[in-house]
Order: C-alpha cells, then structure tokens, then sequence
C-alpha cells in the first residue's frame, strides 16, 4: 500500500460524507471508486467531482469490491455499528466520524472488529487538526507553560444549522460536547477524569428531540478542572455559524483558542455572518481545512503505519465521558467516572 494508489469507498453520502468524497478525491495517490447511500441520488450528485465512482445502495455490495482498500463511515451517529463491522470482516480499513457509536457496548464492538481483523480503526475527531488547538498542546506537553489549572471551552451554534440537520436523532453531548471531550483527555492525556457533574437547559428545542443546551463539570485527578458549554439553540441571525472558543489556565501561562471570528466577514442584504475559513473550507475549487489534514493523515497512516489520528479506544473514552456527563444531567448528581 506504501507506494499504491489507494481505493476508498464512502459510507453515507450526506453532509459530512460528500466533502470526505471530495476531499479523499483531490489527494494525490488516493481514488474514490464507490459511494453507498441509501439515497443514490447523493452519490450521483458527486460525479461533477468524481465522475467515474460507482454508487451503490448497499454498502455491503461496496465493501466486496476486491480492490477497495479502506472506507470512511459518515452515517449518522447512531448506526455505526453495522457498517464498520462489515468493513471490518471484508478487510477493509476504517475512517469512522466520531463519536464511535452510541453507546459503549457498540463502541467495543467495533474496536474488538478492527482488531480482530487486523484493519486501522481511526475515528474523526477534527480539533486534533486545528492548528491551533495541536500547536497549544505541543506547548503544553513540552512543559514550557507547566501543567494544567483549568480548562473552560463552549462550542454553541445556531438552531439552523445541528438540529436542522440532526435533531431527534441523538442528544446534543453525543454531536457537539464530545469534540471538546475528546480534546481535553487529549490535553490531560497523563491524568484521567474522577467525577463529572451537569445540568441541561431546554426551553425552544423539544420539540426537536434535543437539548438547548449542556453544561458541564470533571474533576481530573491530578485537580485540574475542566468547565463544557454546549449549545445549538444561537438565534439564525448569529454573525457565525460556530461560537466556539477554549481558555487553558496553567501554572505558567494562558492559552486562548478563540474560533467564532473566523477573519473572514461577509454582509449583504439578505444575511451578515464569519465565513469558514478552517474546518472545510472552499478555496481554490477545493475543499481544505481540518477536515483535508484529517483525511490526509489517516491516508499517511495506512503507507507509514504511524497513528496520527484519534484511535478507537481514545475514541471510546471521549464516549464514556459524554455518557457520564448525559447520565449526570438526568440524575442531577455527581457521577464517579
């Protein structure tokens, strides 16, 4: 595989699995042979951008492919489970969008598949490629700034954009919370989570089967102490489509990771708002951002061996993490994690 053109195949052709297409597809020694959705018109809507893939209906006629080295999972988070295990029984290596599953009983499944047959399980979580979230942990882990007091981050967005999209399929920690998650048990890698204790709000989004909004609290055992906003409940008319920011308070310093104003503004009559300028951009034709350093770096992981991206038993502790955090805010009560 080292020095090969590698054959990919997508898994669910919506939002996030179109731009993996197009992405996997603007990478050199990379080639996107099928997409499966159950929608086919989603996979035929691509071939302006990849005009000889093949689409399927049925992931499982996609995965007997001979030549089809790896696929990236993109349906929604809650049916994971039977796909990456059918990609892992026919041998095929595995991107799966985080988080890994729903629960934490599918999530083992799935890493106990990838293993057993010997394929590369690599989970989506993109912060990890924010240059500015690696660049602050490589401060971090380097000990220039000394350890971590505290951490405080938000992650909060328009109803017009999650729930428009997701709402009533899974709850709001499991689509949003889980990325901040997942980046604090990355930057707390030597420590490990004691307690969690939240709340939830809900007044504008039942209706839609989801929270307005989570907030939450964990306790590391080293005494750091990490603070979650989580929202999807922003007004439409909100000048951005991501309000998200992350203050790390150490011994020695402050890092301050500010993402809401993304540098680039555009007003008309119709709508005023911060354009993407670093998860999956347009530019040049091409789609680039976190997202294509993602994909590339699973893509050098399958040539080197290496293990760049978030790995399926990381994946499954930002998981059990979020479900404490969930369990928390049904029971009101502090959870021992």
């Amino acid at each position: 595989m080292k020095d090969r053109i590698i054959k990919v195949g997508v898994i669910g052709a919506g939002f996030m699995g179109a731009m993996h297409a197009r992405v996997y597809q603007q990478l050199y020694g990379v080639e996107v042979i099928g997409i499966a959705d159950p929608d086919v018109a989603r996979c035929e809507a691509l071939k302006q951008w990849i005009p000889a893939v093949q689409c399927f209906s049925d992931y499982q006629e996609m995965l007997a492919l001979p030549d089809l080295d790896m696929v990236s999972i993109c349906t929604k988070d809650d049916f994971h489970l039977a796909p990456a295990l059918a990609a892992a029984k026919a041998g095929k290596h595995i991107f799966l969008e985080k988080p890994i599953a729903a629960t934490l009983e599918d999530g083992q499944a799935i890493v106990d598949a990838a293993r057993d047959a010997g394929v590369r399980l690599g989970i989506g979580f993109l912060l990890r490629f924010d240059p500015r979230y690696s660049r602050a942990r490589e401060i971090i882990a380097s000990g220039e700034a000394g350890e971590i007091s505290h951490i405080a981050a938000r992650r909060n967005s328009p109803a017009i954009e999650g729930p428009a999209r997701y709402g009533g399929s899974l709850p709001l920690p499991l689509h949003v919370t889980v990325h901040d998650v997942d980046m604090v048990l990355w930057l707390l890698k030597h420590t490990r989570p004691v307690t969690v204790y939240a709340q939830t709000t809900n007044k504008r989004l039942g209706h839609l089967g989801t929270e307005d909004a989570v907030f939450a609290i964990i306790r590391f055992a080293d005494g750091a102490v990490v603070n979650l906003e989580s929202s999807w409940a922003l007004p439409a008319g909100s000048r951005t489509l991501l309000d998200a920011k992350m203050s790390i308070l150490t011994i020695g310093g402050l890092f301050e990771v500010e993402c809401g104003e993304s540098g680039l503004y555009y007003a008309s009559e119709e709508m005023n708002r911060y354009i993407d300028t670093q998860h999956w951009p347009l530019s040049q034709g091409e789609i680039k951002g976190d997202l294509r350093e993602e994909l590339m770096a699973f893509i050098s992981d399958l040539r080197s061996g290496g293990t760049s991206v978030a790995t399926g038993e990381e994946a499954g502790e930002a998981l059990r993490i979020t479900l404490a955090i969930m369990d928390s805010a049904r029971s009101g009560e502090i959870v021992h994690v």
